[in-house]
């Protein structure tokens, strides 16, 4: 019963506020609508133009970190070769343009920019020991180049006809190491 109270109330009310509204609503448009006042000298010296907005700073992309990718293969020589197998097979100094590194018989080797600088000012001195095929070598110390710590990296000593040898780098934890290791090198006479 309240509720149809309720609703008679609302209809009555809303009846009354359309009419109210239509009332005040003209019938016919008989008046010209007006024009706006022209402004004076002294409105017009206070008019602001619009201006365009400048274009807001939009970040600038941050720059992907960097990943470690895989090594890409190193250069496979046409030449026949057979696998060291011992330090014996590869003790001596080598070379490949300005790069040189000696293999000595106490399971170290040593990398330099020039012959002359393997003893004095080496970048790079490393351990190594074969395990089968395979050459396993550790850091010792570095000088001016990325140190790989104690990461470990496996290579292949390929002993090739013309006397030269190819180093294969198989896998290095350390990537800036297996770009100075990997490639053929002639023996120093």
């Amino acid at each position: 019963m309240k509720s149809l109270f309720l609703l008679s109330v609302i209809t009555i009310l809303s009846l009354t506020i359309v009419t109210a509204c239509q009332s005040q609503l003209p019938t016919e448009m008989s008046v010209p609508p007006t024009k706006p006042p022209e402004p004076t000298s002294t409105e017009l010296a206070l008019t602001t133009t619009p201006t365009e907005m400048p274009p807001t700073a939009t970040p600038t992309p941050i720059p992907p970190t960097s990943t470690p990718t895989e090594m890409p293969p190193t250069a496979t020589s046409t030449q026949a070769f057979m696998l060291a197998t011992s330090a014996e097979e590869i003790v001596g100094t080598w070379f490949a343009g300005s790069y040189h590194i000696r293999f000595d018989k106490d399971g170290t080797f040593r990398q330099a920019y020039a012959l002359d600088k393997l003893d004095s000012q080496p970048y790079a001195i490393s351990s190594y020991q074969f395990e089968g095929t395979k050459m396993v070598i550790t850091e010792i110390s570095v000088s001016g180049v990325p140190s790989c710590g104690k990461k470990i990296g496996s290579y292949e000593i390929r002993l090739l006809e013309s006397d030269n040898i190819q180093i294969v780098a198989i896998k290095d934890q350390c990537p800036p190491r297996a770009g100075d290791v990997a490639g053929e090198y002639e023996p120093v006479r």
